[in-house]
Formats: C-alpha cells, sequence, structure tokens
C-alpha cells in the first residue's frame, strides 16, 4: 500500500486538481514493419515484422480527426511511410 494517494501527493505538490484540456495531437502508430533492424527499438519494429495499422482504423483515424478539432496528426511507427496507405494518410489528413 502507498503511504498516500495519488490526489494527495498531486495537492502536496500543488498540481490539483488536475483538469483536462482540449487534445492538441493525436498520436497513431501504423505498424511494426520497418526496413531497419535497430537493437535499441522501443517498438521492435523490423524487416521480419508483417503487423500494420488495418484500413478500418485508418479511417477511424481519418474520421475522428474530421470530426473534431485537434490541429496535429503524430504519425509513427516502425517506419510509417512503408504503410500501404501512408500517402493516403497524410493527403487526406491534411485537408
Amino acid at each position: 500500500p502507498l503511504a498516500r494517494g495519488f490526489d494527495e501527493a498531486l495537492a502536496s505538490a500543488g498540481h490539483a486538481p488536475l483538469t483536462r484540456v482540449a487534445a492538441r495531437v493525436l498520436q497513431v502508430n501504423l505498424g511494426k514493419r520497418c526496413n531497419q533492424a535497430c537493437h535499441h527499438c522501443h517498438v521492435d519494429a523490423g524487416p521480419d515484422r508483417t503487423e500494420v495499422m488495418p484500413d478500418g482504423v485508418v479511417e477511424a483515424v481519418l474520421a475522428l480527426l474530421e470530426a473534431t478539432a485537434v490541429p496535429t496528426l503524430d504519425i509513427t511507427g516502425g517506419a510509417p511511410e512503408l504503410h500501404p496507405r501512408f500517402r493516403d494518410l497524410v493527403r487526406r489528413a491534411r485537408a
């Protein structure tokens, strides 16, 4: 058990209460496919990885951007530009 709760720790540090603000960045990971195999990679991406974001999720990301005022899309992954929908995602997100 902790000596004090999260809210109490925030208050003692002068950070309470927490309040939410509007989201300014939507970060999406397009997958683990990458053309390199770096030992330091925090997502364990590489040329043998096949996991990529499915089309339905790409469409959901675009729908969310269209329906909200989130100004920035941060695209990440192994090598996001290797995703088959990368250019389409960027083009439509910019629109």
